[in-house]
């Protein structure tokens, strides 16, 4: 009788720890150790918006047109689990001055240049797989420091020293897999930078305000996988 007690015991119990370790496994799969963290090393080109602003001095509104330009930057970033990425990113694009317009006059030539600098923390969402790519989708927010060094149609003024606003960016990309830990990744990201102030680069008697830098950005990158 004890002997078959004893032994639908350790049935029992062997059963329930079956189902205990099953239900331990996680809902969610884990990366592999080395698909944890990654560095991204990137650059593109830049497409401006106009930057516009008011100057109460000169009790006008200005706008900047840029030509294209380009991005650098890296980005240090972790993969939570098999769809989510976050990361902080920092980068850098520089433009040159094209126009610029002051109230109802358009087209005036412009000297100089303006550069941005990013400080950004990112979401990123694979959502889909084709073989060795892979679609990803997402954005940041953080800050930037936008500063100029121009002047308008021969005049000893333009937008001059700037700085911080609030930045964010949203974009899309396919990356792929050219090793076990390396990819490659090519992306759009639209950034937006608002509420920066620039001094007049010259003569110091202006404030142009609330300027806003938006850009459209095609990137090609280098990913490593650690």
């Amino acid at each position: 009788m004890k002997v078959r007690l004893l032994a639908g015991v350790s049935a029992l119990a062997l059963t329930f720890g079956w189902n205990s370790a099953n239900a331990a496994e996680p809902a969610v799969e884990v990366p592999a150790a080395q698909d944890l963290w990654y560095v991204t090393l990137f650059g593109g080109a830049s497409f401006p918006n106009d930057v516009k602003t008011h100057a109460d001095y000169y009790n006008n509104d200005f706008s900047m047109d840029f030509d294209t330009g380009f991005v650098i930057g890296g980005v240090v970033g972790k993969r939570i689990n098999d769809m989510f990425r976050v990361e902080g990113e920092l980068s850098y694009a520089r433009y040159k001055a094209n126009t610029y317009d002051e109230g109802i006059f358009h087209g005036y030539p412009a000297d100089g240049d303006l550069s941005a600098t990013y400080l950004l923390a990112n979401v990123w969402a694979d959502v889909a797989r084709f073989g060795d790519a892979k679609l990803y989708v997402g954005g940041g927010i953080g800050a930037a420091y936008v500063t100029a060094d121009t002047t308008w149609g021969g005049h000893a003024y333009g937008y001059g020293p700037g700085g911080w606003g609030f930045a964010g960016q949203a974009g899309a990309g396919v990356t792929y897999a050219l090793a076990q830990n390396i990819d490659l990744d090519f992306g759009y990201r639209f950034k937006a930078v608002s509420g920066v102030d620039f001094d007049s680069s010259r003569e110091g008697d202006a404030v142009f305000s609330n300027g806003k830098l938006n850009s459209h950005n095609l990137q090609l990158g280098v990913t490593f996988k650690f």
